[in-house]
């Protein structure tokens, strides 16, 4: 007996080690695999033994369910990260001993934050977990101002942009299957569209603004880039047997330097910015990390703040939107536009 329970412990840590090994790939490296092409690597890894794709078949499908694997439109198996994050907020949700009104503050709370990214691919997956709280969801939302039936707590999000739900359909089908997309884009600037053929590398949610990043085909403009999904008017997915394939350890935060949002000028360069003392930008300033390799250098009328960025565009508004609190000193072409808008902005005080 104790021969046969040390066998199935080896068996079992075999089998593990083939799981781990297949979940690195569509987890960590996306990858959308076939039972066949799991086969092939896990020989590359060495764990070729009992691999082959014949018997990977008998097992290996009922053993990825549980760790939120499903099948795409080719039959592949890919890694659902979207279902994964909500299964992880319904089991510690549903863990959690809430009163009733606590329970309602969450619901509350996932609620407006979700208004704010209606028709996306994200709220529909979310609105899953609502339905189940639906008695709650109607209580807490009627017009009725009683403590009991409002959140003490709200989330205040940026105006929602108009997405067409055919964007959103094409622009996530076309990711978990890692097609091509043509798509007529209006860059910013510009009265009229241009047609791009674009990878769609992710989504990203920024203030308030849905971004495709994409790398893009068009010779003009090749490379990697942002598409505000407002400013895309038509879409259709490519031949499916157009497929590209994502960079080795993909990681969107790789690409940027700076916490301005998701912008890039790709070349990283010294930002100074002097701040005047005991202004609310000063103190506001001062509480956050806003590049790399962030000092500070103390003034006897202020501060001057010193970071490395990749983003000229939102750091020129952000400037701006201090007004006369703060003033930028580098680098060059910083200086120069922000002089130019404060001109014109004077110019504009004699009409």
């Amino acid at each position: 007996m104790k021969k046969v329970e040390e066998t199935h412990k080896r068996q079992s840590q075999k089998e593990a080690e083939k799981i781990n090994c297949i979940l690195h790939a569509l987890k960590e490296e996306h990858q959308h695999l076939s039972i066949k092409e799991m086969s092939e690597l896990l020989s590359r890894h060495g764990l070729s033994k009992g691999a082959s794709w014949q018997n990977l078949y008998k097992w290996l499908p009922d053993e990825l369910q549980e760790y939120y694997v499903e099948k795409d439109s080719d039959d592949k198996y890919f890694y659902n990260n979207t279902f994964a994050e909500q299964n992880k907020i319904n089991k510690a949700l549903d863990n959690a001993e809430l009163s009733a009104a606590e329970k309602k503050e969450q619901i509350t709370i996932i609620s407006h934050f979700l208004d704010s990214i209606k028709d996306s691919p994200v709220y529909e997956k979310a609105k899953e977990f609502l339905l189940k709280e639906e008695a709650n969801l109607k209580s807490f939302r009627n017009t009725n101002t009683n403590s009991a039936n409002f959140s003490r707590i709200l989330f205040m999000g940026a105006p929602e942009a108009n997405i067409k739900k055919d964007i959103w359909d094409k622009i996530y089908k076309a990711m978990s299957t890692n097609s091509i997309l043509q798509i007529e884009y209006t860059p910013e600037g510009r009265t009229s569209s241009e047609t791009y053929k674009v990878q769609p590398f992710q989504l990203i949610f920024d203030n308030g603004i849905w971004e495709l990043w994409s790398y893009s085909l068009k010779n003009k403009h090749e490379g990697m880039r942002l598409f505000n999904l407002s400013r895309i008017t038509n879409i259709h997915i490519l031949e499916l047997a157009k497929k590209f394939i994502l960079p080795k350890n993909y990681n969107f935060l790789h690409y940027v330097v700076g916490n301005f949002g998701c912008y890039n000028d790709e070349t990283p360069r010294l930002y100074k910015i002097k701040f005047t003392k005991d202004s609310y930008a000063w103190l506001y300033s001062k509480e956050r990390i806003w590049g790399d390799n962030q000092t500070r250098e103390e003034t006897e009328d202020g501060y001057i703040l010193s970071f490395e960025a990749s983003q000229l565009k939102p750091i020129l508004r952000w400037v701006l939107g201090w007004g006369d609190e703060v003033q930028p000193l580098e680098p060059a072409d910083l200086v120069s536009e922000w002089k130019e808008k404060v001109i014109r902005m004077g110019e504009k005080l004699k009409y």
